[in-house]
């Protein structure tokens, strides 16, 4: 009993000396023409009830940094983070396997000419002002779409190489790097770990994942759970301690009807469902069951369906503004973001404890330990397995046509 007591003085003097941790989880946006224009930023921004921390722009190694200043710039001058996938594609040697020319080194002199050029890109701010970004390199690497994909090994391998030329250049501190899965395992190996280069080349865990409706034939409305929590489970458990963003998210609207040109062979059976009340559950899902989850980013633009949140023909928005209005996704966006302290909640039940009129036996003292250092202590129940194994499946039957101008060309087309 003593033991117990002096336990409970020392959690408790360790909880009153230490300030409760807010779960903040900041909010953002992939927009339209990739940051080029601040007009779509601003839109964005004044359309919805709290700004982007963040911005997506998409860039393949057919580009340096030069191509990259002016909408970085815009994000910037915005108060955003420009959030860079940066993809492992040369468009002039569409066959070039651009993970094994990184490690062999080969294209050492672009990844120091684009280092150089983010250096003096930073350093035409002020001193106390320099901007820092996040790389999402070799994003969705478990699918077979990408050229990237399906190969953890030159991945990881092509991963620290890389980072380590940032390390070297001295400018690491002004990176975050952020890992990102698809939601759907479409690999030989059905395990993201196998592509996990190590806790100290990666300060962000990510997802994307899309609920696509009933637009094609293998694909169905899907929940925000049943589009998440499998994938989300694997990746928390994988590395607790790192902060988890979604990268791209986004739902059909149910009025989308399959588009041939898109390859969509499905049907139009969603279209009772409502965009409105899949956002709600999103954000209400993430602030109960996803504590890790510190950054939405979400995928805005009507192109193969209408993803959308502001634009001709969408819903949702009132839902997401309803949403972002409150304090849980109000954070800021560390691009180094670390797991916070956890607020310790002491019970002290040595003395037994009521439960519906009954005490109960004298038990131990309880110590409960809450937040994202403890992800793996509040995940979700996982759901749709079976919905998430018939897509993976339908996308491995589709030809590797199908499959490019599913995913690949979609993003070069921006």
């Amino acid at each position: 009993m003593k033991l117990n007591k002096k336990i409970l003085c020392m959690a408790v003097s360790c909880l009153l000396s230490a300030p409760l941790v807010h779960a903040d989880t900041s909010v953002g946006a992939y927009v339209n023409n990739d940051g080029w224009s601040v007009a779509t930023i601003d839109q964005f921004n004044a359309d919805t009830a709290r700004n982007a921390a963040n911005v997506n722009i998409f860039s393949t190694f057919s580009s340096d940094w030069d191509y990259l200043s002016q909408p970085a710039s815009n994000i910037v001058s915005r108060d955003a983070v420009p959030l860079i996938t940066w993809m492992p594609y040369e468009s002039a040697s569409a066959s070039t396997d651009v993970l094994l020319a990184i490690s062999s080194g080969e294209r050492d002199a672009y990844i120091d000419n684009w280092i150089e050029g983010f250096i003096s890109w930073r350093n035409s701010y002020p001193a106390d002002a320099q901007p820092s970004i996040m790389l999402r390199f070799g994003h969705e690497f478990n699918g077979t779409w990408y050229p990237w994909g399906n190969k953890p090994e030159e991945l990881k391998t092509a991963w620290r190489y890389l980072h380590d030329r940032f390390v070297a250049a001295g400018i690491n501190d002004a990176v975050g790097w952020v890992w990102c899965a698809n939601n759907v395992d479409v690999d030989d190996y059905s395990d993201i770990s196998q592509y996990y280069p190590g806790d100290d080349y990666v300060d962000w865990l990510s997802l994307d994942g899309y609920n696509w409706g009933s637009n094609y034939s293998f694909t169905s409305w899907k929940s925000f759970d049943e589009t998440f929590s499998q994938q989300y489970v694997k990746m928390v458990t994988l590395a607790p301690s790192k902060p988890v963003m979604l990268a791209e998210v986004s739902s059909t609207e149910p009025h989308d009807v399959p588009d041939a040109t898109w390859n969509q062979d499905g049907d139009d059976s969603d279209m009772a469902e409502s965009k409105e009340a899949w956002v709600t559950d999103m954000m209400q899902s993430i602030e109960s069951n996803y504590p890790a989850i510190k950054s939405i980013v979400w995928f805005n633009t009507n192109k193969e369906l209408s993803w959308g949140l502001n634009l001709d023909g969408n819903t949702g928005l009132s839902a997401y503004n309803n949403a972002v209005s409150g304090n849980y996704f109000g954070g800021p966006l560390a691009i180094k973001s670390a797991a916070p302290e956890a607020p310790v909640v002491v019970e002290d039940t040595s003395k037994g404890r009521k439960n519906k009129g009954k005490t109960t036996a004298k038990t131990s003292l309880d110590i409960k330990l809450t937040g994202i250092e403890n992800a793996l202590s509040r995940v979700p129940a996982v759901v749709g397995q079976k919905l998430l194994a018939r897509e993976a499946e339908g996308i491995r039957q589709m030809s590797k046509e199908n499959l490019q101008s599913w995913r690949l060309n979609r993003l070069l087309d921006q």
